[in-house]
């Protein structure tokens, strides 16, 4: 191990108490032309957080406090990482929700990594109105360069996808996308109105992993009226634990299902089912269009050869 890289383990497993986090700030009437560095002199926007975080590359834990209020339009590529955990959440004792409001466009948050452990954490915030929530994006062609180690509790997506505003418009995806992104843990949010116009309903989903995204954890989140399956699994997808969610008209043909392209995948490589993926304790009721199953495999199991594990283990405690 290289020192460089030690060094920067070192840092971020400090209490907090010990090593303080290195902070910037957001406040929806900032001023992008200002440092960010204390809540007299907020920033307005995410991409200018990601601009002054290059600028003081900081070796140490971030934070990212966002005040409360209506930020309209922000859209962010985000390229910042050190290694170290990087949050965005509401300012200490905030009295109401920080909102940022896409007004029918765009994606809110994309991460474009492949070299491992990315940190973000997501806490506390809403996202409203957007084709996409948030985007984090490994290699879908190469199963070795992900990202991983993220984090989103507490957040709110609401209006997700084309039906928002109804001019229609391309279908969207998903509210949280993954694309060969391992180890997140998604707990305790709501996903709320995820909905494409009827004619691509079931293309869009609260939680989508795609290409490899592994071992995720989704726990303890509500999902309503989500007009495709409200998590799908695709491509290899394996080892992702479901546990203790709640479904309300969501879902199109199950509230979980996994699939996987058979042809014309635009990839250099078959695509192959997913297995091992863990569906536990969740409370199932009515889908979008009325009965549904708790969960769908679809595609043959043997796709890419003899299944040595189920797709999908479907368990309810006494």
């Amino acid at each position: 191990m290289s020192a460089m890289v030690l060094g920067t383990l070192l840092l971020c497993a400090l209490p907090g108490s010990v090593q303080a986090a290195f902070r910037l700030y957001l406040s929806a009437d900032g001023d992008d032309a200002r440092d960010g560095r204390r809540a007299a002199t907020a920033i307005r926007t995410l991409s200018r957080a990601d601009r002054l975080l290059h600028r003081y590359s900081p070796k140490e834990e971030v934070e990212i406090l966002i005040a409360p209020g209506l930020y309209l339009d922000q859209q962010v590529r985000w390229t910042y990482l050190n290694g170290c955990r990087i949050s965005f959440m509401p300012m200490p004792d905030a009295s109401g929700r920080a909102v940022f409001d896409g007004r029918g466009d765009g994606t809110w948050f994309q991460l474009r990594s492949g070299s491992g452990a990315s940190k973000l954490r997501f806490r506390g915030l809403t996202v409203t109105r957007y084709w996409l929530g948030i985007d984090l994006v490994g290699d879908r062609d190469d199963p070795g360069r992900w990202n991983a180690d993220n984090e989103l509790d507490g957040m709110h997506f609401l209006r997700i996808g084309n039906k928002y505003p109804p001019t229609g418009g391309r279908y969207s995806y998903a509210a949280v996308r993954l694309v060969n992104s391992r180890s997140n843990l998604i707990v305790g949010n709501v996903f709320e109105k995820i909905e494409n116009v009827e004619a691509r309903s079931g293309y869009v989903h609260a939680i989508y992993a795609a290409h490899h995204s592994r071992w995720n954890r989704i726990e303890n989140n509500a999902f309503i009226d989500v007009s495709g399956d409200a998590i799908r699994t695709r491509d290899a997808s394996n080892g992702n634990r479901i546990i203790g969610n709640s479904f309300v008209r969501a879902g199109k043909y199950a509230a979980y299902s996994d699939w996987f392209c058979t042809r014309n995948c635009g990839l250099f490589r078959h695509e192959c089912p997913s297995v091992s993926n863990v569906f536990r304790d969740n409370r199932v009721q009515d889908g979008y269009h009325g009965a549904l199953a708790a969960t769908r495999a679809f595609g043959p199991d043997d796709a890419c050869g003899a299944p040595g594990q189920a797709r999908i283990i479907e368990v309810r405690s006494p």
